[in-house]
């Protein structure tokens, strides 16, 4: 398995979608980006995509503005 740092963003359209709270943790063990997110979170997976620094970014929603994005870092 891969260890990385993973940021957790939680966006709620309620907010204004200016901010944003986030979770950071480190030395994350994974070896499948896609069912990482779909075991924890609630909502289904919108889009996968990966950063121009080579990050993996999962996003998840609930298609009304309430998203949980995981970014997974090397």
């Amino acid at each position: 398995m891969a260890v990385y740092d993973l940021i957790i963003e939680y966006i709620n359209p309620c907010d204004g979608g200016n901010q944003s709270d986030k979770e950071f943790l480190e030395d994350v063990e994974v070896d499948d980006f896609e069912a990482y997110a779909e075991e924890n979170s609630m909502y289904d997976i919108m889009e996968v995509d990966t950063t121009a620094d080579g990050d993996t970014v999962v996003t998840t929603g609930d298609g009304n503005g309430y998203v949980t994005r995981f970014i997974f870092c090397e």
